[in-house]
């Protein structure tokens, strides 16, 4: 079976206008989720702020916890070998990916695409399936660690993720 795929999400500073960054949440090969907070360029917030958020995370938290965009993007070039990444609104999580990279003079060397389309090429309709595990609240407005482990056992379960090439989760 070929490597598993990186789903991805992320907070926005806005969600009317994202411009930047707060929080990127992803799987990787393993079928394990990373969560980095994203401490604030000051180009960034020269033009933007940071607007109320689904998380409340703030500029204090970002600081405190969150980490450059320099560090980000030297776990993703290590950690991504791939040259597509699955995102449920692929067209936000392109732009905030943009962003990081381009504070940095760089160019991702992966590009978004639908998590819908990810499932449909494996015969999966995303919507059915989320509706058949019982699932009520709508996926974007999932907190970004359960959307990205829902999305991991809807794989499991339609059989597009082999269970046993996993690693074992210890209590």
């Amino acid at each position: 079976m070929a490597s598993l795929p990186i789903f991805m999400t992320a907070v926005a500073n806005s969600s009317d206008e994202p411009a930047f960054p707060l929080l990127f949440t992803w799987s990787t090969h393993e079928a394990q989720v990373k969560e980095v907070l994203v401490i604030p360029d000051d180009e960034w917030l020269e033009h933007h702020r940071i607007e109320p958020n689904a998380l409340d995370l703030d500029e204090q938290q970002l600081y405190e916890f969150g980490y450059e965009a320099s560090d980000i993007l030297a776990e993703w070039i290590n950690e991504f070998d791939t040259d597509v990444i699955y995102a449920l609104e692929p067209e936000s999580i392109s732009l905030l990916i943009e962003a990081v990279y381009e504070i940095k003079g760089m160019e991702p060397s992966f590009e978004v695409q639908s998590i819908h389309s990810w499932f449909e090429e494996r015969d999966v309709d995303l919507d059915d399936a989320v509706a058949q595990i019982g699932q009520t609240t709508p996926l974007h407005l999932l907190p970004p660690d359960e959307l990205i482990i829902q999305l991991l056992q809807i794989a499991v379960e339609h059989g597009l993720i082999d269970p046993s090439e996993l690693p074992a989760i210890e209590d």
